[in-house]
């Protein structure tokens, strides 16, 4: 099984270029209209094709590249564009009807780098990320006409609040107005998107991300736009797909940055490390023996990853998401652990980046079982001899571990006795014979030896009978 919680298509991605010709479009929905000098890396892409037009948002990089998503490189049959076929207007503010404070310069493309993972489709794909090369580069001089900084940190930006300026419609079915539009949102922890299915997160959630807003949605014409961290304006990903209909609330796909495979791309290797995927027989396997419970084990495993990476291992409260234990592959519960459903989550990392693969979550986790001294068989030894008391210990529900019992006699009658044992395979139950030579000057009669046993979790008393015999 690729995972242990079952995933429901409820849709199709489209991918964000706007075109005249029936090309699935999307905009900014619910955002609010910007001036160029609030975004000054802001841009917008053209590409003609024939008699249709085909429109993109990007982001300046430096006078001479602009990033956007690798599928505003293709037509709307999925044939790649030509260099020529392309053309930046930089410095705008609404791409028809220029304000009287925008400083508009246009650029032709004379060079266009896809990212060599990118395999066009209708719908989202992976690595959707290209690098247009300007024939003349722009003046960044001015506010209207700025460079953003990409972000170079690989920490997941979990929660982050993010901004995307661009240029897409303002409600689906309706052509854009050309105005360019903002939208704070929030970025999706990594492998969730917003309860969209799709097959780019979390399959490849190493270099993918997914934000959203309930106010509003990225739509068509906001493809290849900026999608840059709210404090800082430093890019953190690239606009890629959202669900049909950009339904105010839905999360939209986008290219992480942030992955040193995507971050390579972008400065100039044409061939990056891939990062981890997940493919159809990727797995992540959560095992114990039940019930549940403290004292018990818990296993994570996962294989079959593309890319080869390195795995390690966080196991979760399912419910809040707090990291309980990191590192090792197996979870002995503990008490704290009561009461909570636990999940486990592999982490795949190379030199491409890190992906991220969680299991559901077991039945909420039982207190401790109890440990039961089954009642000793009495014993007659005679002085001088050796007596063989063997005792039983025996849980509540299974538990593997170190099972240990120690039996003290009177100091007159013998020297205390100990033992250990590890048990494995969730049995519940140990058995311990114990030797102890009775002393040659042991009172005749009855002794009372007082045994103390303990488990993973639990501890119980009890007493054996030995009956002293004379030589």
């Amino acid at each position: 099984m690729r995972r242990l919680g079952s995933i429901v298509v409820v849709g199709v991605l489209v991918v964000l270029a706007s075109g005249s010709g029936g090309f699935p479009a999307t905009s900014v929905v619910g955002g609010s209209a910007a001036q160029i000098q609030s975004a000054p890396w802001a841009v917008s892409i053209r590409q003609t094709a024939g008699s249709t037009l085909l429109l993109c948002s990007g982001a300046v990089v430096d006078a001479s590249h602009i990033l956007t998503a690798a599928h505003c490189a293709y037509n709307q049959n999925g044939v790649p564009a030509l260099a020529g076929s392309l053309s930046v207007r930089a410095g705008i503010s609404n791409y028809t009807t220029p304000l009287a404070t925008d400083v508009e310069q246009d650029r032709a493309v004379s060079l266009i780098r896809i990212h060599p993972g990118y395999v066009w489709t209708n719908g989202a794909s992976p690595d959707d990320i290209a690098v247009l090369g300007l024939a003349t580069p722009l003046d960044l001089s001015g506010p209207a006409v700025q460079a953003a900084a990409l972000l170079t940190s690989g920490e997941y930006p979990d929660g982050a609040a993010a901004t995307i300026t661009a240029f897409g419609r303002q409600s689906a079915g309706t052509a854009s107005d050309g105005t360019l539009n903002t939208l704070t949102t929030t970025v999706d922890a990594q492998e969730k998107c917003g309860g969209f299915s799709n097959d780019v997160v979390p399959d490849a959630d190493a270099i993918a991300l997914c934000a959203n807003t309930p106010t509003g949605a990225i739509c068509a014409g906001d493809s290849g736009g900026a999608l840059v961290k709210a404090d800082t304006h430093s890019i953190l990903a690239v606009a890629s797909a959202s669900p049909p209909g950009c339904e105010t609330g839905s999360s939209g796909v986008f290219v992480y940055v942030g992955a040193p495979e995507i971050l390579r791309f972008i400065q100039g290797d044409n061939e990056p490390p891939m990062a981890p995927r997940a493919t159809q027989a990727t797995f992540v396997t959560l095992a114990g023996r039940p019930p549940i419970a403290v004292g018990s084990t818990l296993t994570c495993s996962s294989g079959n990853w593309a890319g080869s990476p390195t795995l390690t291992y966080a196991f979760l409260n399912a419910a809040t998401g707090d990291v309980l234990q990191q590192g090792k592959s197996s979870l002995v519960i503990t008490p704290a652990y009561t009461g909570i459903e636990i999940a486990c989550r592999a982490i795949a990392t190379n030199s491409g980046g890190t992906a991220l693969l969680t299991t559901g979550s077991t039945k909420t986790v039982e207190s401790a079982p109890r440990l039961k001294i089954v009642p000793v068989t009495p014993v007659s030894v005679a002085r001088g001899r050796v007596a063989a008391v063997r005792i039983v210990l025996q849980t509540s529900q299974t538990v593997s571990g170190r099972f240990g019992v120690c039996a003290t006699p009177p100091a007159r009658v013998a020297a205390r006795v100990c033992a250990t044992k590890r048990v494995t395979g969730g049995i519940g139950q140990a058995t311990f014979t114990l030797g102890f030579r009775i002393k040659p000057t042991a009172p005749v009669g009855s002794a009372r030896f007082a045994i103390a046993a303990t488990d993973p979790v639990a501890t119980s008393q009890a007493t054996a009978l030995v009956h002293i015999l004379p030589r």
